[in-house]
């Protein structure tokens, strides 16, 4: 029986192509725009200095910390006596006005931005419409940002800049770093620098989270030196340091330079810290004087079904339904929920022998390494989509409740709920006052669907069984996305996004993957047909000498 023919076989390359290249070229035309072109000065970064660090070496620091006098009493850092006035435009910003705009209808968010592509990096704040409230590109990167606890429109955020020649000399390299902590009044614009620090180094050394633990004292999640520091800033000095290098083999995580990318710190209400060790996909329990609890890590090296190379885990604890960590699961591309429970009764636990379980998760077509999760008061959980430049509320079902585009966003936060995940319960705790069914999850949630059908809808305001990764539209087409992103090398995948423009998605990917893999099909038939055989005539070449 004949094949088809030369002429059937170049009408089929001719119609994948252009349905490839028509999919690219419409996701294209159909991008929300970047807030940057909108907004952006598109200035240099800013100019902060770097201010004397005042580091203790480690054989100098103290094993504890605590406030500067036996009566308690710190130095005030809060900005409380700054006015909240009205909107308006300072040294190119776009100013909140508390008249026209309530806190807990805004979301900030701290964008990266990338030089490759188009993205600029900005502190923005969109209300629920998707109206830009606050914007400010002055530097040249955004990680981290926090609400300050006793206002309403003040915020803290963690940027970075470069820097090069005599403000690189303290380092003694022609190219450095500064990474400021920085407080804001969203309203007025006035800024006051909490703490920063020359580093010497671009890539690999800015510092990603700062967590505040009281008026006086932050926790540095510091990428450079592989540690977690308590630093004073009113004297700039660091009291504390618990380095990676005392719980982990060298042999273990990254390549020098960039060994653990420590990326997260949280202070918990015990006094412990939770870190976020990216590069050994593990998220850890650091107790300040004693070490890392080993019985309450989550994660392990290499193992891939739980974490794979993490963002901002949040811990909820058990006055809240846990002991929670909500995470970011980034390469994995998607946003999963753990519960600490007893490994016989699947109760919820704080007891040493307790391990942790899947209790929730959330993925769709479009998210691709996300980097934060935050619990809100209502249950829902706020979602920041770095490639799939967006911030997205989510609610325990999977459907999205809220989102807007805003390219390579890094953090996120909705004023009024809290720092991280303070005002939000566990999935628990959520299925039990819905009267959903629960059940003690799985350890890594490997035997679980990635898809419920829609006949196994649980009902609006219902939450999935506990260990389902869920995601709002559970169609075929959504289904097959979602199993072939799962398919695709993730870090090449996660690679290109970084560096192409800021309309581009996995499905671009994919579509432009096509595309070529059937032009070179096409070139390949018409070289056959034309009866030239390059390989041919290299072999014939090769057996006559």
């Amino acid at each position: 029986m004949d094949g088809p023919s030369n002429r059937t076989v170049r009408a089929l390359f001719a119609v994948v192509l252009v349905l490839a290249a028509g999919a690219v070229a419409s996701s294209y035309a159909t991008a929300e725009p970047n807030v940057a072109r909108a907004h952006g000065s598109l200035d240099d970064a800013g100019t902060s200095g770097p201010g004397d660090t005042g580091v203790a070496s480690p054989d100098e620091q103290p094993t504890e910390y605590g406030p500067p006098d036996p009566n308690g009493s710190y130095p005030t850092d809060t900005g409380e006596d700054w006015a909240e006035g009205a909107a308006d435009e300072t040294e190119g910003r776009v100013l909140v006005d508390p008249e026209e705009r309530d806190p807990e209808n805004l979301t900030v968010v701290g964008t990266q931005g990338f030089y490759a592509s188009d993205e600029r990096a900005e502190l923005v704040a969109f209300d629920r419409s998707g109206d830009v409230a606050y914007y400010d590109d002055s530097y040249r990167v955004y990680f981290d940002v926090d609400p300050v606890e006793g206002t309403d429109y003040t915020v803290e955020y963690l940027a970075a800049e470069h820097r090069d020649g005599a403000d690189c000399a303290n380092v003694s390299t022609e190219r450095c770093t500064y990474s400021v902590f920085t407080r804001v009044n969203l309203t007025t614009g006035e800024e006051r620098e909490v703490y920063g620090e020359v580093t010497p180094r671009i890539y690999s050394a800015r510092w990603h989270d700062v967590d505040r633990i009281n008026d006086t004292h932050v926790a540095v999640a510091d990428i450079l030196r592989d540690s977690v520091r308590v630093v004073n800033t009113t004297t700039d000095e660091t009291v504390w340091e618990g380095n990676a290098s005392s719980h982990f083999d060298a042999d273990v995580g990254g390549a020098a330079g960039d060994w653990t990318h420590i990326n997260d710190v949280e202070v918990t209400p015990d006094g412990r810290f939770v870190v976020s060790v990216r590069n050994m996909d593990q998220v850890v329990f650091v107790e300040p004087g004693e070490g890392v609890d080993e019985n309450w890590t989550l994660g392990a090296e290499d193992d891939y079904d739980v974490l794979y190379e993490q963002h901002n885990p949040d811990y909820v604890p058990p006055s809240q339904g846990g002991p929670a960590i909500s995470v970011a699961d980034s390469e994995n591309s998607r946003v999963l929920e753990y519960q600490r429970v007893d490994p016989e009764t699947g109760s919820a636990t704080t007891a040493a022998d307790g391990e942790w379980r899947r209790s929730w998760g959330w993925q769709d077509s479009r998210v691709q390494w996300p980097r934060d999760a935050d619990r809100l008061p209502g249950g829902n959980t706020l979602v920041v989509d770095t490639h799939g430049d967006r911030i997205a509320e989510v609610a325990p079902d999977g459907s999205v409740a809220w989102s807007v585009t805003v390219g390579m966003p890094y953090d996120a936060e909705r004023l009024g709920t809290g720092d991280e995940s303070t005002g939000g319960e566990s999935m628990r705790a959520i299925r039990e006052a819905r009267g959903t069914t629960d059940d003690a999850g799985t350890r890594s949630g490997i035997d679980l669907p990635f898809v419920r059908s829609t006949d196994d809808d649980p009902g609006v305001g219902a939450v999935p069984p506990a260990g389902t990764i869920t995601h709002p539209d559970r169609s075929i087409v959504e289904a097959v996305w979602v199993v072939l992103k799962g398919l695709t090398p993730t870090l090449v995948v996660n690679g290109l996004l970084y560096a192409a423009p800021s309309w581009v998605r996995f499905t671009d990917l994919a579509f432009g993957a096509l595309a070529l893999l059937t032009a070179l099909a096409w070139a390949g038939a018409e070289l056959a047909w034309s009866g030239y055989s390059p390989l041919f005539r290299l072999y014939s070449a090769v057996r006559r000498s």
